[in-house]
């Protein structure tokens, strides 16, 4: 869930970049934050703590991103440091790269499948989604082995689900239903 704060702060920061046309440098700036706060949970749990002082988590922010990205982007990450909201970082990071997104009109699908997508398959899966989306797709997979096989899609608020689960599912509750009746 994201805060109201760290929407506001990446609205304001995509406009700024785009104004300055920095957008993919602002974009691959942000991916690096992002990979970073989510490869480590120590840099996140050290941001959220209130003990540690600002000056501390300034220099360890200031060794870790100010010499790997824009001037800009260190300037948001300052300016939340001023303000006491760098446990907002990680928000403001997935909330600019949705937007980012958004801008160009990509959409992330989510896909879970039992067993590893090879290349050929997600090259496939991901023309098949733009063509009955119309928008460029961008997909995430993932493994989830309790579908037996088939795929599940999600797309923001949509689920298509063609998972040999779901389907034994639906089996299982139609001989249900006809054996009560």
């Amino acid at each position: 869930m994201s805060s109201t704060a760290a929407k506001r702060y990446a609205n304001a920061f995509l406009k700024t970049v785009i104004e300055e046309g920095k957008l993919e440098k602002a974009k691959d700036d942000i991916s690096l934050i992002s990979n970073t706060l989510e490869s480590s949970k120590e840099l996140r749990l050290f941001l959220k703590n209130r003990i540690i002082s600002s000056s501390q988590k300034r220099a360890a922010l200031e060794s870790i991103f100010s010499d790997k990205t824009d001037k800009l982007t260190f300037g948001l990450i300052k300016l939340l440091l001023d303000k006491k909201r760098e446990n907002l970082l990680e928000q403001i990071s997935g909330n600019f790269l949705a937007l980012y997104n958004h801008h160009h009109g990509i959409i992330e699908a989510n896909i879970y499948s039992a067993s590893k997508l090879d290349d050929k398959q997600q090259k496939a899966l991901i023309k098949e989604l733009e063509q009955s989306t119309g928008k460029k797709v961008k997909i995430n997979a993932k493994i989830q082995e309790d579908l037996l096989g088939g795929l599940m899609v999600r797309i923001d608020d949509t689920v298509i689900d063609g998972s040999v689960k779901f389907k034994l599912n639906q089996l299982k509750e139609k001989f249900t239903s006809a054996a009560v009746e």
